[in-house]
């Protein structure tokens, strides 16, 4: 069987992400990747905040966390977790309940359900990025309900290329 998508794998998440200090730091090098620009005057010199990966601006002293301004901010538990929920919801196919999060990362299910659903609708489309090109769809079904057929089979399942 050829596999055509090969996703992130669970251990190369952990090995990507160990420890919130490397999540810190993804985020710190996503954010200001094109250099530092400060938010309230625009200056573009910074000194570090008070946490490792904070930056200060040197003009206006105004101080900006990696998580600011992202759907980490403001996350009253570890970042690490946060980081598990939005792997595990970008890549389970058929999700992961609050409950079972809940379980597996140690935090209460409200707070799970909480920030599963932030993520949920962060990942949602804007429409700002339609689909351009040819565009596979896996399956589709023409037609209506056989009386006959339950469950999936539907009606004449046909493969569409989309131009």
């Amino acid at each position: 069987m050829e596999k055509r998508y090969k996703g992130l794998s669970i251990f190369e998440f952990q090995r990507m992400y160990p420890t919130d200090r490397e999540c810190y730091k993804y985020l710190a090098e996503l954010k200001w990747k094109d250099g530092y620009v400060c938010k309230k005057c625009g200056n573009t010199h910074y000194c570090k905040g008070i946490n490792e990966f904070d930056r200060q601006c040197t003009k206006c002293r105004r101080l900006e966390s990696p998580t600011a301004g992202t759907l980490f901010h403001q996350v009253k538990f570890p970042l690490l977790k946060a980081f598990y929920i939005v792997y595990y919801v970008s890549t389970s196919k058929n999700g992961i309940s609050s409950s079972e999060f809940s379980r597996k990362l140690e935090l209460r299910q409200k707070t799970c359900w909480l920030f599963k659903h932030k993520v949920m609708n962060a990942m949602e489309s804007s429409q700002n990025f339609p689909m351009v090109g040819k565009v596979e769809v896996d399956e589709t079904y023409v037609g209506g309900q056989d009386d006959k057929d339950l469950g999936r089979n539907e009606g004449k399942r046909k493969s569409w290329l989309w131009a």
